[in-house]
């Protein structure tokens, strides 16, 4: 079985229940903690299953119109929009950085970057003056903490860890709930931060690959901690991220033109996403033990 949605407390799934079995979707849902999950025989169903519960979320009269004559999803006449809502802090993240990046003009503008890196920047003629972590605390400028997840340099830059953030980012909100994503989220954005700068002492660094990084590698495990959870991150997908961040390590993707990478924030951001997939795995087990 495959893990697909966690119910709100106060959901009641009987009618969408209804509507999988009448579309011939092999499900059960059970009890977890005073919350309802939703889990799959077959995975292949996982996108029909994810519409249906956008169509039930917004109008569950809705179910009773959907086509059981035909053997394919169902269509969503705000088929973009719909997404959105189910997905609503992976949108925010996106949002924040594309924002970011319209107000910084991506890497034009050093006198609006500064506000948004991890140290407080002084430009002195042409030296570049910043401050440790403890300046940060000292002043409360909490946020910087995780500001330069949002920083972008480049279009290709934004436009690639945007679509990894979308595609790996909303479906993975969808099955562990937004509040708990965006937690998640946050954790990797800060520890990949604060890490990248301790270690190399440069604040001029940013993107959200170290998130990007940090939610393949929590999809990747969970499967192999609970084979009920749905394979999202498959293994040459895995293996591409990998030689990419090997790469990183190496000259060759300022000789190709991308600019130095902070495969500090990486690293640590894999990392992360694997230590909170286990924190995730382990809490599991313990609530499930004790609903027994």
């Amino acid at each position: 079985m495959y893990l697909v949605y966690q119910f709100d407390v106060n959901d009641d799934p009987v009618m969408l229940s209804k509507t999988l079995w009448r579309l011939k979707i092999s499900h059960k849902i059970t009890m977890n903690k005073n919350q309802n999950e939703l889990w799959l025989s077959d995975p292949s169903h996982q996108a029909t299953t994810l519409q249906l519960i956008q169509t039930w979320k917004d109008d569950p009269q809705a179910l009773l119109r959907v086509n059981l004559n035909r053997n394919q999803e169902p269509n969503h006449s705000r088929g973009l929009m719909s997404q959105f809502r189910s997905a609503p802090a992976t949108v925010i993240i996106i949002l924040a950085a594309l924002i970011v990046a319209a107000i910084t003009q991506l890497d034009s503008d050093v006198m609006k970057i500064r506000y948004f890196t991890i140290s407080p920047l002084e430009v002195i003629g042409n030296q570049v003056r910043f401050y440790p972590l403890s300046e940060l605390m000292t002043k409360g400028e909490y946020w910087r903490f995780f500001s330069p997840a949002l920083l972008h340099f480049s279009v290709m830059h934004i436009v690639f860890n945007v679509l990894w953030v979308w595609d790996v980012g909303r479906r993975l909100e969808r099955i562990v709930g937004s509040s708990l994503w965006l937690l998640g989220v946050s954790l990797i954005a800060i520890v990949s931060n604060v890490l990248q700068f301790e270690i190399t002492g440069n604040p001029l660094f940013g993107g959200l690959s170290g998130v990007v990084y940090g939610l393949i590698g929590f999809a990747w495990l969970m499967p192999i901690l609970n084979r009920q959870w749905p394979t999202i991150i498959r293994k040459p997908l895995m293996i591409f991220f990998m030689v990419w961040l090997v790469v990183g390590y190496t000259p060759l993707t300022e000789m190709i033109g991308l600019g130095s990478i902070a495969n500090t924030a990486h690293t640590i951001g894999l990392a992360s996403g694997l230590v909170l997939s286990l924190v995730y795995w382990f809490v599991a087990k313990i609530r499930s033990y004790k609903n027994v």
